[in-house]
């Protein structure tokens, strides 16, 4: 499209010339006026380029700061980008086999509707499933299973449950919490709960609205059934310590580990959880299975010294969350987890947010020193490239290899905006290169001077020290007078990539500049840079032919010299 208006433009022009030339003069003077202000603008975003990268540097560093408050002030917030890692990793740990799910599932409900009816049973079912546990040497019990009231129709599958909780000291029951609003309206003292830590500062008489188990037999063994989904419904932590303002509950996972003789003192009270999304799930076993005595020999020896999960998958029955790695999970998978995280301290960590936010400086301003030292073009592309491929290695790796959770993708974002940030400033350079020409014509020069060809190999002379050199040369001699010379050849050929390493400026000088230059020249920066020195025939006028070919040969000698000079210092 570009070239489309080029081209009408130039059909314009060139009518225009003929046939309207008071027309063709106010076009001339107004492209001039346009070149001349493009090439000024370019030139000057160009020469605030180290302020521009710097100022990239200190907007991304600010928000990098919003976030480390933010993540401060909300440490509990759920992060997407862990779901997606836990989702992508190789690996995850093994789920803990000494951990053996029993499941009143589907197959079970059809399997015993024909002798016990439709659920719910009569509770001396569950009682008999309970002391076939402990028969088969569980050595502890997460029955996951709330009797809140009486059967009234059965009185003695109630008395079977109670005798049967009491003698199976090693099982853990559930306790309900309530919305804390309905407090006030409890008669039970958060005291009289065994095992509650009270805080410094509870009051005495304080209430606690709960749904307890009706037998008495099971209240010394309580622990939460509660779970604490993010604020997005998405279960990725287990309250392993249900911990409220004034005091602390223990969970059934605790109470269970507690009950099998664990030591769990040193899990956090809020854990992450670890899935074992990438090496299988835990053992199931239908619940009719174990109640019919029709488990296989390797099951019965699974029993042994296990922690058993009494979980209801059925549909209509358990509870289902969604969960980090999947969208839908039962309570049985949740609380075997968390069981596994606390028994084996498998839980995730995560990374401080306070070595988060350096890394994310890191990543910051190590492109904006590269930058600012002029590693351009390969290098600084190459090292984008490792680093965000390092970033992205260390994250995946720690996740799928350990038990941390070392999340750099703000780290790689901040990379990418920053680099994208930059590359953008840089390209100024290009652009008001191509617009300079239009600039030197505009200020073409009417005396005749003397031109300083400055030629330097870029592996002998730095970046920044290339750059240093222009810039100095222009607040000199003027932005006009100096031309850069990069490419002495184009093509692919063995010339080229002998000539590609060589670079130029040619400076138009008056006496009192050329001291100025040779005072610039004198610093040992510039010890490798070659000078010659030229009285032009021509005019200074880098846009007309005469001139290109009174300084070609120039160019071309002195690029010719120190190469020849540079395969003779290697040999």
């Amino acid at each position: 499209m570009s070239k489309m208006l080029e081209t009408v433009m130039d059909v314009v022009r060139d009518i225009a010339k003929v046939y309207l030339p008071p027309v063709y003069n106010v076009i001339k003077r107004g492209l001039d006026l346009k070149t001349f202000s493009m090439s000024m603008v370019a030139h000057y975003s160009r020469r605030f380029g180290a302020r521009a990268i710097l100022t990239v540097g200190v907007l991304a560093t600010l928000y990098a700061s919003y976030l480390f408050m933010m993540n401060a002030l909300t440490p509990g917030a759920p992060k997407a980008s862990h779901d997606v890692i836990l989702k992508t990793r190789f690996s995850s740990p093994k789920p803990f086999d000494k951990i053996l799910i029993v499941d009143i599932d589907e197959r079970t409900l059809a399997a015993m509707s024909e002798q016990h009816g439709r659920w719910p049973w009569s509770r001396d079912v569950l009682a008999d499933g309970l002391q076939k546990f402990n028969d088969l040497g569980a050595r502890a019990v997460l029955f996951n299973v709330l009797f809140s009231d009486p059967d009234k129709n059965n009185p003695d599958a109630d008395a079977a449950m109670d005798v049967t909780a009491q003698m199976n000291r090693a099982t853990a029951f559930p306790l309900i919490r309530l919305n804390p609003k309905n407090d006030t309206e409890s008669q039970l003292k958060v005291a009289q709960i065994p095992g509650v830590e009270l805080k410094p500062g509870h009051p005495p008489e304080g209430t606690i609205a709960v749904i307890l188990p009706m037998f008495g037999s099971m209240h010394d063994r309580l622990g939460v059934a509660n779970q604490k989904p993010d604020a997005d419904g998405i279960v990725r932590k287990y309250p392993l310590r249900w911990e409220e303002a004034t005091f602390v509950l223990p969970s059934m996972v605790q109470r269970t580990a507690d009950l099998g003789a664990a030591d769990i003192a040193q899990v956090p009270n809020l854990m992450s959880l670890n899935w074992r999304n990438k090496q299988g799930r835990y053992s199931r076993i239908s619940f009719s299975d174990v109640l019919k005595d029709q488990i296989k020999p390797e099951q019965i020896a699974q029993f042994k010294d296990a922690f058993v999960v009494l979980s209801l998958s059925a549909p209509g029955l358990g509870q289902t969350k969604p969960t980090s790695v999947a969208s839908v999970e039962d309570d049985g998978e949740i609380l075997a987890t968390a069981l596994d995280d606390a028994l084996n301290q498998t839980y995730l960590r995560t990374l401080p947010n306070a070595a988060a936010y350096l890394i994310n400086l890191l990543a910051i301003w190590v492109l904006v020193w590269m930058s600012l030292k002029q590693k351009t073009g390969g290098f600084m592309n190459k090292a984008f490239v490792i680093g965000q491929s390092g970033l992205g290695g260390i994250t995946l790796l720690s996740a799928s290899y350990t038990n941390y959770l070392i999340d750099l993708s703000d780290s790689m974002s901040f990379g990418l905006s920053v680099f994208a940030a930059i590359k953008l400033v840089q390209s100024m350079d290009d652009r008001w290169s191509r617009a300079r020409p239009g600039f030197r014509k505009a200020r073409q020069s009417t005396i005749k001077g003397q031109l300083l060809l400055l030629g330097y190999l870029d592996q002998r002379v730095t970046g920044s020290q290339a750059k240093a050199l222009q810039n100095a040369a222009e607040r000199i001699v003027g932005l006009a007078n100096v031309v850069r010379v990069d490419d002495l050849f184009g093509g692919e050929s063995f010339i080229k990539a002998q000539c590609a390493h060589f670079k130029a400026l040619l400076v138009n000088v008056t006496e009192t500049q050329a001291e100025a230059m040779k005072a610039l020249l004198s610093h040992d920066d510039y010890a490798k840079v070659a000078v010659d020195s030229h009285d032009m025939v021509n005019l200074w006028d880098p846009e007309n032919k005469a001139f290109t070919a009174e300084v070609t040969p120039l160019i071309l000698a002195s690029a010719a010299r120190l190469l020849h000079d540079d395969w003779a210092e290697m040999n």
